[in-house]
């Protein structure tokens, strides 16, 4: 029998298995998820199965936000795909969110993500028509900062129900 998917926030005795499966060192993608986490109103989840990594999410509640809170850099490895760690991510960030207090949540996605999409609309996001430019900063395996911007469609959903 498969064991349950099991959802919870990151600790640091996750960074550096998370850290390994980053395109490259300098990346830090986990590390900096992991320090905003550390200065509040900010939720870095980790979807397991026993000693697996499955995936991670981020719920950002911080005020500097413009969608708040905003369900963002869902990822889940690609072996794990399909196997419900994306859905799970999300339902224990929205009941993060629900339990702060909010009566609404939103997401920013690419509008050719033919994956993502149709997983939210499942969820109960609604696109709301609204577009926002997003810029994404990486670094490459050299240590150089890049950004790169895409126009990402905007998704809400009503947490009302689910109190």
């Amino acid at each position: 029998m498969t064991e349950p998917i099991l959802v919870r926030l990151c600790t640091t005795d996750d960074l550096d298995a998370l850290g390994r499966r980053e395109p490259h060192p300098n990346a830090r993608y986990a590390e900096g998820h992991f320090e905003r986490q550390q200065q509040g109103d900010y939720f870095f989840a980790l979807a397991v199965r026993g000693d697996v990594q499955l995936g991670t999410s981020v719920l950002d509640c911080r005020e500097d936000n413009l969608l708040q809170p905003e369900l963002k850099s869902l990822w889940v490895y690609p072996e794990s795909r399909r196997q419900g760690a994306a859905r799970a991510l999300t339902r224990f960030l929205e009941q993060q969110a629900i339990d702060l207090g909010f009566d609404e949540i939103f997401l920013r996605v690419d509008p050719q993500n033919a994956a993502a999409i149709p997983m939210y609309i499942s969820l109960d996001y609604t696109p709301t028509g609204d577009h926002r430019l997003t810029t994404y900063e990486y670094v490459d395996a050299l240590g150089n900062t890049h950004s790169r911007e895409e126009m990402d469609a905007i998704y809400r959903k009503s947490l009302r129900l689910l109190r």
